[in-house]
C-alpha cells in the first residue's frame, strides 16, 4: 500500500526527547535521520556570531531556506523544535506525517522555561498541527518507538 508520506516529523515540548525518538524510530523503520537544529546549526556555523551581524529577519530566512531542503527529502524521520515547526509549518506539510509526542509536564526540560510556562497552549498548538498525537508515559525508548509504530500503523 503506497502511503501519502515521505516523511515523518517528530515533536515534542522535550527536544532532546524527540531526537532521541526520531533516530530510533528512523533505524527502527530503516528510514535516514535528519535533527532541523543540528542542520540549521551546521549552515549557520556560528550561530551566536551571527547575531551580533544578522538581523532577525535574516536568521529566519535562513532558518526558511534549510527547511526548504529538508521538505524535498525523503525517507526521513525528521526531529523539530516546537518553533521550527509552528514558523514553517506550510514548508513541511506536504508529504510528512506529524507526529506529536504528548509528554507530562514532568518530562520537559526544566531549563526551558518558555515550554513548561506555556506547556498548556504549546500543546494544544502541537495537537491541532499533527496528523498523529501519541501520548507517552514512559521514558523507555524501546516502548515508545514500539507505541508510535503501532500507531502509524492504524493510519497508514
Amino acid at each position: 500500500m503506497k502511503t501519502s508520506f515521505n516523511k515523518i516529523v517528530i515533536v515534542s515540548l522535550c527536544d532532546n526527547f524527540s531526537k532521541k525518538i526520531a533516530e530510533k524510530l528512523s533505524q527502527s523503520l530503516g528510514m535516514l535521520f535528519c535533527d532541523t537544529k543540528d542542520l540549521i546549526e551546521y549552515e549557520l556555523i556560528d550561530r551566536e556570531a551571527l547575531k551580533e551581524f544578522s538581523t532577525k529577519n535574516y536568521l529566519l530566512q535562513a532558518e526558511k531556506k534549510v527547511l526548504k531542503h529538508i521538505a524535498s527529502f525523503e525517507n526521513v524521520v525528521v526531529a523539530i523544535n516546537y518553533d521550527y515547526l509552528v514558523h514553517n509549518f506550510n514548508i513541511l506539510k506536504n508529504g510528512s506525517l506529524f507526529v506529536f509526542l504528548k509528554l507530562p509536564k514532568t518530562m520537559i526540560d526544566k531549563n526551558d522555561a518558555i515550554s513548561v510556562i506555556n506547556y498548556s497552549s504549546r500543546g494544544q498548538e502541537l495537537e491541532n498541527l499533527a496528523t498523529l498525537s501519541v501520548s507517552i508515559r514512559k521514558t523507555d525508548e524501546d516502548f515508545v518507538i514500539k507505541k508510535i509504530i503501532k500507531e502509524i500503523g492504524g493510519i497508514l
